[in-house]
């Protein structure tokens, strides 16, 4: 009884979702908002079920493969100088900015990480997309955005690790932190250096003709990684992020790619409605002011950041004002922190 009622609340959510995106499309709106507002909504009528929590997870997890599988490790060693040094620049501008207003706010320590952590990362997805709508790809400031872009995910998806690390041990001292910093390290240089030294053997594994064996074939790499930084005490997207970089240098990466697409989309709506089921909505009123000047502060610490990195480029005024204001979007690593 309990899971039909959880199969049928599940089926009228995905319905909801479906009448939702379609009014978002229709009227050019972020399906991400109108999932979390749908989530809201439903809050009144369904509970979180174990099904909606496990299929959130599987969102988180699918999420990070993608960005994972995007990422070029090649590319990133090969520029990793001027990633590094930009990437720096956007870090100590907006990192500090968030835990101190945290600290203001009489968070605890992991609570100003964490609002650090929200306040500093920009929604890679958004301004990739903004970069092709607007047709800015040639643009001067852009590669600056882009190297930035890849710093952060690399930062923040490391950052995701050691705040769950922490979250397992329990509380912060220099022994926990230092085991945590490690176990991290060593698990990401693990599966970098595993992605640099046996490409051949990755590319023969996963060179599957048959189309469902090769489904099937991929999501195991992805819950097996990820269910191996879980064993380890590190977050599951993580292991998903690091499965996505161990295939993104195969010449199977296009059609992993396509085959993954349709769980992610699934999974990620199921996601973004579970998190607005978790909102308390009657206290968010409350938090408005609040988070109206939280926005305020960081997205002109994040345009002023920006602007300095653009004239560190030699850039023009203008590209180095559309730099700044590229680098204000919020999105998916902010929820998921």
């Amino acid at each position: 009884m309990i899971v039909n009622e959880s199969v049928l609340s599940l089926g009228i959510s995905l319905i909801t979702l479906f009448f939702a995106g379609l009014l978002a499309t229709k009227i050019n709106q972020s399906l991400t908002a109108v999932f979390i507002v749908v989530g809201m909504i439903l809050q009144n009528f369904f509970p979180v079920t174990i099904i909606t929590e496990f299929l959130a997870t599987l969102g988180v997890i699918f999420m990070l493969f993608m960005f994972g599988l995007e990422f070029s490790v090649g590319s990133f060693f090969h520029n990793q100088r001027r990633i590094f040094l930009v990437g720096a620049y956007d870090l100590i501008f907006n990192f500090p900015l968030g835990i101190l207003i945290g600290w203001v706010l009489g968070y605890d320590l992991i609570g100003c990480l964490l609002l650090g952590g929200i306040v500093y990362v920009t929604s890679s997805v958004i301004v990739a997309k903004s970069i092709i709508d607007l047709e800015r790809s040639a643009n001067p400031e852009t590669e600056c955005i882009l190297n930035i872009l890849i710093f952060e995910d690399m930062f923040i998806a490391t950052f995701l690790a050691f705040i769950v690390g922490i979250g397992h041990y329990g509380h912060i001292d220099a022994k926990g932190a230092l085991f945590v910093i490690l176990k991290t390290t060593g698990f990401f240089a693990f599966y970098i250096i595993l992605s640099k030294t046996s490409k051949k053997l990755i590319d023969w594994i996963v060179d599957v003709e048959h189309t469902d064996l090769f489904v099937i074939l991929i999501l195991s790499i992805i819950v097996l990684s990820a269910g191996a930084a879980a064993k380890i005490g590190l977050s599951e997207a993580i292991g998903a992020f690091l499965a996505g970089l161990l295939l993104s240098e195969t010449r199977q990466r296009q059609r992993i790619s396509e085959a993954i697409k349709p769980f992610q989309q699934f999974s990620t709506a199921i996601f973004f409605v579970a998190f607005g089921m978790s909102v308390d909505y009657k206290h968010v009123i409350y938090l408005i002011p609040m988070g109206i000047f939280i926005f305020i502060i960081s997205s002109f610490s994040k345009v002023m950041g920006g602007y300095f990195i653009g004239k560190r480029y030699l850039l023009s005024k203008k590209a180095c004002l559309r730099l700044g204001f590229s680098l204000i979007p919020r999105g998916e690593f902010s929820i998921i922190l």
